[in-house]
């Protein structure tokens, strides 16, 4: 991408500079797909970011999104935008029950750290307070849930958008190493996570190898996790410059 590009006012599709491993740009990837928005990503790595990426983006983080001749930052922002500017709107019409959406889209925002440190953390230990601590945030969540399949029930919305990718990142731990869920705490979320993460826009908005590119991140960090990880698969030259 050139900086003619981004300064083109006639630029016709979204754009959105995505990190193929960040859960916040995957949010504004759901919406995108789920509002079938005709776009195009450009992948960067946060390693050596571009200097034009460092001249636009204000916090220096993905995601962000270029449309119409502007540049928009912070996922949740940019799906309000989304949602407005396009058709098929994914906010519940009510008012209210809209605003107590976006304030379960912040509590995701609170759980999102969560899959970081249990990535991080080196000991059994502090692997399990973390996800212990990740369980009482989910509490008041399972009990905000309706019927399903969705949060707000036949209609998937953005708060759906919001917690599938950590929902995605919480069950590749699981798979890695069993207990990060506890169906009889949280049946409800447990059948949310599955729905979610077979919904056709989910599937579509990670790259393929997603889940591989995962599991080298959670070797590359070396933490309690990683010891669960196939080691023979993860020389220090496999490990690409990704992250």
């Amino acid at each position: 991408m050139t900086q003619v590009k981004i300064d083109n006012d006639q630029q016709q599709k979204p754009l959105l500079v995505s990190f193929k491993l960040c859960p916040f740009v995957q949010r504004v990837a759901i919406a995108l797909q789920c509002k079938a928005i005709e776009h195009t990503i450009e992948y960067i790595d946060l390693a050596a970011p571009p200097k034009w990426f460092l001249e636009l983006s204000p916090l220096k983080k993905v995601p962000l999104l270029f449309v119409a001749g502007q540049v928009l930052f912070e996922s949740a922002v940019i799906n309000e935008y989304l949602d407005d500017a396009y058709p098929n709107q994914l906010h519940p019409a009510d008012l209210f029950l809209r605003a107590k959406n976006r304030a379960w889209i912040e509590h995701g925002n609170d759980c999102m750290p969560s899959a970081f440190h249990l990535s991080v953390k080196e000991t059994e230990q502090d692997f399990m307070a973390v996800r212990d601590e990740l369980l009482t945030k989910l509490d008041p969540l399972e009990q905000a849930l309706q019927s399903g399949p969705f949060f707000n029930g036949e209609k998937f919305s953005l708060v759906d958008a919001s917690y599938a990718p950590l929902l995605q990142r919480l069950e590749f731990i699981n798979e890695i190493r069993p207990g990060i869920f506890d169906t009889a705490r949280h049946p409800k979320i447990n059948a949310w996570k599955d729905v979610l993460l077979n919904f056709a826009a989910v599937q579509a908005s990670c790259v393929p190898e997603i889940k591989t590119l995962y599991h080298e991140l959670l070797w590359k960090r070396q933490g309690y996790i990683s010891r669960f990880l196939d080691k023979t698969k993860y020389r220090d030259d496999a490990i690409r410059g990704i992250y």
